[in-house]
């Protein structure tokens, strides 16, 4: 059974504790607070978060803020008031100080720290989001190329209403536009309420130019939106909207702020700023440029380079005292709208013991859902900070490392092999002993490589089940399948980065290689980090899936085909990953199919995509 071993581990890369019982565990009831919508120079209502203990024993709870005017403090336990989970709850309150904060179109935001010595999933952080003067904009202007009918243009300008401005979820603001949209003759302006309904917390709403026939390039168009309905009086008022509409390259930046934390001693830490064109013509960069402020003493914490149309970023915390610092990028380019310029927010924290996110342990195939189960011998991705102080460090192929970059896991007290590590991101095996339920993880770094000191982070809970099934995906949904008919090349459209790969579509008859985590126990069982057999007995799954492969017809039917598999287990010389062998059946759709598991006991994985022609 032939694997591309490169292909699988660069996903897998990219991608003491004890039982918990007599052990308070940390819950919140919600993790963020906002936005609020404040008149300017006056201070905010206080804000209230309840926390609960999902554990045994007693929560000992502590807050500290980010900022000065969030002053938080821990109230006396009453019985709860915004959850059932729990009978009794500790209020946590934030008074808002923000009289002096200037009215700005950009939101403030702090973070509240949750601690409590000894339990389980703590600490956490609330995030809190104010907006002085009302999130409703005062003004908008923006470039748009003119109407085109096979892709019309349209730009959005996005901003929410709180339940204090607005406590009818359904909606509160009312707006007359100039010039009017009808469906007789449609304008380029418009104000939409997308989501509404008690499941909410925040109305979105957004402020929508389309330039229409009418709309010629090197004009410049005005209009206006007039709001009302809103209990926040700063939200009421007449918006002046210009649009501009030209045939030359709009600049627009992948993101609006770059943020960034790193301890003293860490290793560099790299971000990207990617400016893609939304008008015509053709996008070049130029340069790029980063004040002489970012430095301290003799370091530069932040420099800047150009590749195509991308700006690399690179953070050097060293010499910084901890603190923050408030810099930007400014990107030069042939774009009507140049230069763009890009803050950049940089945290520098003094070096201490790991710090694992809550919920921070996700499975490595759909890692960014958090929340979701994992199984015995699964591979996982952890999040936090402080986890490594070297460079990122790829471990060897199975039997796995324990210790990577001076970082180790532990799950129930047991080590954990280790794929990967990094100052963020720790890639490693559960134990396949671990019993299903709730487990405790832990992470332990030695924050100077030259010593063997460690020091233990915080422990976080995950909950284990006997299958959570996951098809491993590349990009765009596509999953990481191999077609062995056409020289295992990747039946997906677009051209992947793993050398040796081409991009083709499968064909009916094909037989594919899928590769998945998460599908259960096999015969013969595998212990952690050691390398599945590669001869027979092969590890197979002791239930056997079936493959399904579906297309959508008309968003509400769909053709789907099912196909046992000639093959179901662990991969060949790798630790954690399953493969499964298939045909693709006769009956296949043609076009974009969607390919998931089955499993007998109607447990299903997620759904990747493959080209089928």
């Amino acid at each position: 059974m032939k694997l591309v071993r490169s292909a699988v581990l660069s996903i897998l890369a990219v991608g003491g504790a004890g039982a918990l019982s007599a052990t308070p565990t940390l819950r919140l009831v919600s993790a963020t607070v906002g936005p609020i919508a404040i008149a300017s120079g006056a201070n905010g209502i206080n804000q209230t978060v309840e926390a609960y203990n999902a554990g045994d024993g007693a929560l000992a709870l502590a807050v500290s803020s980010s900022v000065t005017w969030i002053a938080p403090s821990v109230g006396n336990a009453a019985a709860c008031k915004t959850t059932t989970l729990a009978a009794t709850c500790t209020p946590l309150v934030f008074a808002l100080n923000t009289s002096s904060l200037a009215a700005s179109s950009t939101l403030y935001t702090g973070v509240v720290t949750v601690t409590s010595p000894g339990a389980v999933d703590a600490p956490q952080t609330i995030t809190v989001t104010v907006a002085i003067g009302g999130t409703v904009p005062s003004s908008v202007s923006v470039y748009v190329p003119p109407y085109s009918a096979s892709a019309p243009p349209s730009v959005s300008i996005p901003f929410t209403l709180g339940k204090a401005s607005c406590p009818n979820l359904n909606g509160c603001l009312t707006a007359v536009v100039t010039p009017p949209n009808t469906t007789a003759n449609p304008g380029w302006l418009t104000l939409t309420l997308s989501g509404a309904g008690s499941a909410q917390s925040t109305l979105p709403y957004s402020i929508t130019i389309t330039p229409q026939p009418s709309n010629t390039a090197g004009n410049t168009y005005t209009g206006s939106i007039v709001t009302s309905g809103s209990n926040f009086a700063p939200d009421n008022k007449t918006i002046p909207v210009t649009m501009n509409v030209t045939t030359q390259p709009i600049a627009q930046p992948s993101v609006t702020q770059v943020a960034e934390q790193l301890a003293t001693g860490a290793p560099v830490g790299y971000g990207a700023v990617t400016v893609t064109n939304s008008g015509l013509g053709t996008l070049a960069i130029s340069g790029v440029s980063v004040s002489s402020s970012t430095t301290s003493g003799s370091t530069q914490w932040l420099t800047a380079t150009m590749s195509g149309n991308t700006v690399l970023l690179a953070f050097d915390p060293t010499g910084l005292t901890p603190g923050t610092y408030n810099e930007s990028v400014t990107i030069e380019s042939n774009a009507i709208n140049s230069p763009t310029v890009v803050p950049v927010v940089f945290t520098a924290e003094a070096a201490g013991p790991p710090f694992t996110y809550y919920h921070g342990v996700v499975d490595d195939a759909v890692f960014g859902q958090s929340g979701l189960t994992v199984t015995p011998g699964d591979i996982v991705a952890l999040f936090g900070d402080q986890l490594s102080f070297v460079a990122p460090v790829v471990g060897p192929q199975p039997p796995l490392a324990t210790t990577l970059g001076g970082a180790s896991v532990t799950v129930n007290g047991e080590t954990a092999p280790l794929y990967f590590t990094s100052y963020g991101q720790i890639n490693f095996q559960i134990p396949t002993d671990t019993p299903t339920g709730t487990a405790l993880v832990q992470v332990a770094t030695s924050p100077n490589p030259l010593t063997a000191l460690t020091q233990a982070g915080n422990t976080v809970s995950i909950n284990v089940v006997n299958r959570a099934p996951r098809l491993l995906l590349l990009t765009d949904g596509y999953g990481a399948i191999e077609d062995a008919s056409q020289g295992y090349s990747l039946p997906v459209p677009t051209t992947l980065v793993f050398p040796g790969f081409t991009s083709k579509p499968a064909k009916r008859g094909d037989v594919l290689t899928i590769f998945a985590i998460g599908l259960g126990p096999t015969s013969p069982a595998v212990a952690a980090g050691q390398p599945a057999p590669a001869s027979e007995p092969l590890a197979r799954l002791t239930s056997t899936p079936t493959v399904v492969f579906g297309s959508q017809l008309s968003g509400f039917s769909s053709v789907n085909v099912s196909m046992t598999p000639s093959y179901a287990g662990l991969a060949p010389y790798f630790a954690g990953l399953y493969q499964i062998n298939v045909t693709v059946p006769g009956g296949c759709p043609i076009g974009t199919v969607q390919v998931s598991l089955q499993f007998p006991d109607a447990t299903y994985s997620n759904a990747a995509y493959i080209e089928v022609q």
